[in-house]
């Protein structure tokens, strides 16, 4: 039977939708554009009809209709899934099983909390534009220099004092008190009042209304600022059907197209914070609710952007605040894992530079060249970017950027980076000519320092913590080793000898003949015989057309084997998949990975949505007749599929990349052309990287 996804994609075209936010333009079978994901100036965003997938060879980013509009809209899949099949017409039920009456009536109910929200922001709304009442609120929202676009843009309104103003207007408007109570905007009387019964009063009095929306700009909750004495000073709707507080995020739909825009987030504290800043142009700016950053935050916003600013307020709570964020930035980040080798000693890792080293043994001087074959670690690194906003002491972030605009946007745009972040935060307090607070910076920097992806970057900083510290160099990196060995990351062994590597050779010829650089039939004969010998154990054919069923297999060995996946995550990413289910299920199970070193002590299913129920039912047949292997074996086969999964898809790129120079070249844009040659030394480097990944077992 056709799956959901397959109905979907076969009811709605990817040039259509890629359309509504993408100006295209033809070229040849193809249409490109400006990459709406990042900046550029010239297109090198291209939709292939034929095929129904899109890629950028500017940020590498592609996939179908299902990964485009989870990335433009900021969706995950079952929110992408959700909207994709309203669009195409198709039937609710074919999501899986028939929703039970308690889900029909939990689905009615927050339709109709939708509604009544709606009604009672039309009703602060209007309180704080044209009531008598709510001249103090609009005389304070003056005083905070909100303008008055931002009132109507953001939808401000007024709470009054009047103990039930609002109850008696959804009253009116034919709402239940339980509704009006279960929805936070009013409670339950505990004593009958002026003889009227027991009866309910409002949650919000006396305060500037805030409303709260989701990513979609639906709103969800509101936030209230007393405006007299009254107590607390801020006031959130309590936690309801739509709202929690723990995972919204002030802004976000107003600040959701210029996060991907900027590739950048910047997170506030408080709610005019939010709107001062979006007042001021820097509209990549969102609140959270309260002052704690949590996980949900965070996934939501790494569907946005990859890098993370901070700009919470500069006392005691915010400094603890942002330390809190900061944890949950890297606890909630993908990981990426990278083959790294590792000397077996310090005088190795010299010598694997050509650099002369004294033998720990023999006490001798020597140089040697670097051993094609060593100990390989696949190290964890955080897929992100975090940064800390400096804010003066006493400030808060809407109160620099009415001082001084331009002091704001060089701090935006110089943000202190994690690591220099910490070596302030965490050495402030040590005395570093001591022998113990040398000691104890070392402790608190290097598990820092070890989550640096970037090499240089890496080295840098640890030369600036032997600067600081007064250390040998060596010594951290020496310790800096037995941090990363002591994190859950493995280490095997692993081959790099290059022997069946492509020939630089061959790449060189390939370029002067083609004027692209690599060939479809360029082939790795070794990947290709250990494709053969997976494909003997498992009965897949080795053409390109069952790819599907590799991915299959991989995900089926995957879910039988929680613990494969640091291998198999270090070769292969949720964009390598072509299938939308197993790309969204890959996805699914690395970040049960991520959140638990045990995954198999957690039944899939709950996180699996139930669309893809039948994605789970067929990659384990694809695995049930495999034969029982060791860990090891079963570690060589994981990697061996991925590795060829990876190899498939760059291939695919580069016929792709051929195709589009050909047609730039027969069409005489010969800028066009030289722009897209430009990005085959990429598929160079990573075909010649993940030849050596599949090496990891020897």
């Amino acid at each position: 039977m056709t799956s959901v996804i397959e109905t979907i994609k076969t009811k709605i075209d990817l040039v259509d939708e890629i359309g509504l936010v993408v100006t295209l333009q033809k070229s040849g079978r193809s249409l490109k554009g400006l990459c709406p994901f990042h900046n550029e100036r010239t297109p090198s965003f291209y939709v292939f009809r034929e095929s129904q997938t899109w890629h950028c060879f500017g940020c590498n980013e592609g996939g179908d209709v299902f990964s485009f509009v989870q990335k433009q809209q900021g969706l995950d899949f079952h929110e992408a899934l959700a909207y994709l099949a309203e669009k195409a017409g198709v039937s609710a039920d074919a999501f899986g099983p028939a929703p039970s009456e308690e889900d029909r009536q939990v689905g009615v109910a927050r339709e109709r909390l939708r509604k009544l929200n709606e009604e009672a922001f039309l009703w602060f709304h209007q309180m704080l534009l044209r009531s008598k009442e709510g001249e103090q609120a609009r005389n304070y929202v003056q005083s905070r220099g909100i303008s008055t676009d931002s009132v109507i843009g953001f939808g401000l309104g007024y709470a009054s004092e009047q103990w039930d103003g609002l109850s008696r207007y959804l009253l009116s408007q034919g709402y239940s008190e339980r509704e009006i109570v279960q929805g936070g905007l009013a409670r339950e009387r505990e004593t009958s009042f002026e003889g009227s019964g027991a009866g309910i009063y409002d949650y919000f009095r006396h305060r500037l209304i805030f409303p709260i929306r989701d990513s979609r700009g639906r709103i969800i909750g509101f936030g209230g600022r007393a405006l007299g004495d009254g107590k607390p000073k801020y006031l959130n709707s309590p936690q309801t059907l739509l709202f929690e507080k723990n995972t919204v995020l002030y802004a976000i739909d107003a600040a959701r197209d210029a996060i991907k825009q900027m590739g950048q987030v910047i997170i506030v504290e408080g709610y005019v914070d939010a709107i001062i800043a979006h007042q001021y142009g820097t509209k990549q700016t969102v609140a959270c609710i309260g002052s704690a950053i949590t996980e949900k935050h965070i996934l939501q916003l790494k569907k946005l952007t990859r890098q993370v600013t901070l700009a919470l307020d500069p006392d005691a709570a915010g400094s603890a605040a942002t330390e809190h964020g900061i944890q949950e930035a890297l606890r909630s980040f993908d990981r990426t894992m990278v083959p790294v080798p590792l000397a077996s000693s310090t005088g190795e890792a010299r010598a694997s530079k050509g650099q002369p080293w004294k033998s720990e043994k023999t006490g001798k001087f020597g140089k040697q060249e670097a051993s094609p074959r060593g100990i390989i670690r696949l190290e964890e690194q955080v897929d992100a970017e975090i940064n800390v906003l400096q804010l003066p002491a006493g400030e808060d972030p809407d109160e620099v950027i009415r001082r001084d605009f331009s002091a704001w946007l060089y701090a935006v745009s110089h943000p202190l980076p994690l690591v220099d972040y910490y070596f302030v935060v965490k050495t402030a307090e040590l005395n570093l000519r001591e022998p113990a607070g040398k000691t104890e910076a070392a402790k608190r920097l290097l598990p820092v320092i070890g989550t640096i992806s970037d090499r240089i970057k890496r080295d840098a900083y640890i030369r600036k913590l032997a600067n600081l510290i007064k250390i040998d160099e060596q010594s951290l990196y020496t310790e800096l080793q037995r941090v990363l060995r002591n994190q859950k990351t493995p280490a095997i062994n692993a081959d790099f000898s290059g022997k069946g590597l492509i020939a630089p050779e061959v790449h060189r010829s390939q370029s002067a003949r083609e004027g692209v650089g690599l060939a479809d039939t360029v082939i790795v004969e070794e990947e290709e015989g250990r494709a053969k010998n997976v494909a003997s154990r498992t009965g897949l054919d080795r053409s390109s057309g069952d790819r599907l069923k590799w991915e299959d297999y991989l995900i089926g060995l995957l879910l039988q084997n929680p613990g494969l996946s640091p291998y198999v995550c270090g070769i292969i990413t949720d964009s390598d998949f072509a299938g939308t289910d197993t790309r969204e299920l890959y996805h699914i199970l690395n970040s049960v990975y991520q959140r638990d070193a045990s995954p198999s002590h957690q039944p899939i299913d709950q996180f699996v949505p139930s669309a893809l129920s039948s994605t789970v039912a067929r990659a384990l047949k694809c695995v049930e007749s495999r034969s029982a292997q060791d860990g090891s074996a079963l570690v060589k086969e994981a990697t061996q599929c991925a590795g060829r999964l990876k190899r498939m898809r760059l291939l695919q790129l580069n016929t792709e990349l051929k195709f589009l120079i050909q047609e730039a070249t027969d069409a005489g844009d010969l800028m066009a052309a030289r722009q897209l040659r430009q990005r085959v030394p990429e598929i160079q480097r990573q075909l010649l990287t993940i030849n050596t990944a599949i090496r990891l077992q020897g």
